[in-house]
């Protein structure tokens, strides 16, 4: 088990400055305290956790034994020296890479190229454990998503591999929101596609950017028509309605003057995705917003 830290070091740093010293999350440094007893902040009166310096530098040494592919399990039981050995003996000979978004990216889409599964998983386990839930949302998740209907377009990847590559980011963004405990007194955000509309991904980035952001996200998913979405909106009490419409389909125009005259007055509603400028005109008379990318959606929230 790791040293316990001398009794004249000072807890002085909440939550939020350790995220920004670490570069860690507040559910990574949560789940590293709670489930591996990686570090033990002491606590106010109130029940405040506060952080000292060593517990900053304890989390920074671990974050990078989990970088050089050592699992947190293993390294959260080693004493600071020994962790210092650790990481000394696994540094690479070359230089940190400028980009690291882009070569997770790449070596996600190599995995999913060789239908490595175990590798694919890998690496976007390790990828929402080091990066901040914004970053990953917007350098890592969005663009491999891209560039796999890019890939997928150009018949570059098979069906086989859309689906195993799509299948796999579903289920960490799934998990991810499940981590952030829904707000009971947060303003309320529902999230849909309409009729005919089955591509989700967009909500899915979407909810889970609003969960970080302390919404109580009411994720109803693909293909929901405007009556239901009404109902929704009055029986969970939500502030406001996230839709996503990146493409194009016969009826959604109908649709959504349908849902303007459904909704309350008071109801935010967000329309994003890449069809959804083709709506302007409602969304104008309905005094709607055209979120034009995730940056603009991260805004809002």
């Amino acid at each position: 088990m790791w040293e316990t830290k001398p009794p004249s070091t000072t807890a002085k740093y909440m939550i939020g400055t350790v995220t920004k010293r670490t570069g860690l999350s507040v559910d990574v440094v949560r789940v590293w305290e709670r489930r591996y007893g990686a570090i033990r902040p002491e606590r106010t009166e109130g029940g405040t956790r506060l952080y000292s310096d060593a517990d900053v530098s304890r989390l920074n040494r671990l974050r990078r034994a989990v970088e050089l592919g050592h699992s947190i399990g293993q390294a959260a039981r080693l004493s600071e020296s020994d962790l210092d050995e650790l990481i000394a003996t696994s540094e690479p000979v070359h230089a940190v890479e400028p980009d690291p978004h882009r070569s997770v990216r790449e070596r996600f889409l190599r995995a999913i190229q060789a239908m490595d599964v175990a590798t694919a998983e890998k690496e976007l386990t390790l990828a929402a454990t080091l990066h901040p839930t914004s970053e990953l949302v917007k350098k890592i998740v969005a663009p491999i998503l891209h560039e796999v209907g890019e890939r997928w377009a150009h018949r570059e990847l098979g069906v086989a591999h859309e689906h195993l590559a799509t299948g796999l980011l579903r289920g960490m963004l799934s998990s991810l929101m499940r981590l952030y405990s829904p707000s009971t007194n947060g303003e309320g955000l529902v999230l849909a596609t309409l009729p005919e509309e089955r591509h989700e991904f967009g909500l899915l980035l979407a909810g889970l950017l609003a969960a970080t952001k302390s919404w109580r996200v009411i994720y109803l998913g693909a293909e929901v028509p405007p009556a239901d979405l009404a109902l929704a909106v009055r029986l969970t009490g939500a502030r406001a309605l996230a839709l996503s419409i990146p493409t194009s389909q016969p009826r959604t125009n109908d649709e959504l003057e349908v849902l303007s005259r459904l909704l309350p007055s008071s109801t935010l509603v967000w329309l994003g995705g890449a069809a959804a400028i083709r709506h302007v005109p409602v969304i104008a008379r309905a005094n709607w917003i055209l979120i034009r990318d995730l940056d603009d959606l991260e805004d809002r929230l």
